[in-house]
C-alpha cells in the first residue's frame, strides 16, 4: 500500500515539475483516471502558484507543460488487445511506450508477479482490471507507489486481465552519502 506520506510528495513532486519524465507521465496518467488524482494535483499546483505569487525563488522545472499530457491521454487511449506484448522472464507480458520513459504491462487474470523489492522509487498506474499487491488493491487510475526497499507481489485480480503503466526513478550507480 501506498503511503498518504509518499503519495502526497510524489503529487507535490509533480506540481513542481520536480519528477524524471517517466515519472511525471505516470502521475498525469493518473490525474486524468482519478477524481483525488486530479483534487491532489489542483491542490499542490495551487499552493505553488500561491508560492511563485509571494515572490519566493520556486521555478517548475520546463517539461511540466511539454506534452506529457498528450502522451498520458494516447496511453489511456490505447487498444491494449492490439499492443505487440512480449513476454518477460516471469511469464508477465510488457509493451514499449513509443516516444515514453515506461512501459505497459500486462497480468493475465489471477497472474501474479514474482515476490519482489525495489532500488527506487515505481510508479504505476492502473489502466484496465484490478491490481492486487498483497498491500492493497488498486482499481483502473489508481497509482501504486513501491518504495526503495518495499517487497510487494502484483497480481491481476478478478476475472479480467490488469494492465498498467510502469515507470521507474532514473537510480545512480554509484551512491555516496
Amino acid at each position: 500500500m501506498t503511503s498518504q506520506e509518499t503519495y502526497q510528495a510524489f503529487m507535490l513532486d509533480h506540481a513542481a515539475g520536480r519528477l524524471a519524465p517517466g515519472m511525471h507521465l505516470a502521475a498525469e496518467i493518473h490525474r486524468l483516471m482519478s477524481t483525488s488524482g486530479e483534487e491532489v494535483a489542483t491542490l499542490w499546483e495551487t499552493v505553488r502558484d500561491v508560492l511563485m505569487d509571494k515572490g519566493r525563488h520556486v521555478q517548475p522545472s520546463a517539461h511540466l507543460n511539454d506534452g506529457h499530457i498528450a502522451a498520458a491521454i494516447d496511453i489511456i487511449h490505447t487498444d491494449y488487445s492490439e499492443v505487440k506484448w512480449r513476454r518477460g522472464l516471469s511469464g508477465v507480458r510488457y509493451a514499449k511506450c513509443e516516444g515514453a520513459d515506461g512501459q505497459l504491462m500486462r497480468l493475465n487474470p489471477g497472474q501474479t508477479v514474482l515476490s519482489h523489492g525495489h532500488s527506487a522509487l515505481e510508479a504505476t498506474v492502473v489502466l484496465e482490471g484490478v491490481l492486487d499487491d498483497g498491500r492493497g488493491t488498486y482499481q483502473q487510475g489508481d497509482i501504486l507507489l513501491a518504495e526503495a526497499g518495499m517487497k510487494h507481489r502484483p497480481a491481476a485480480n478478478g476475472a479480467r486481465a490488469c494492465v498498467c503503466f510502469v515507470a521507474r526513478s532514473p537510480r545512480p550507480f554509484w551512491r555516496f552519502t
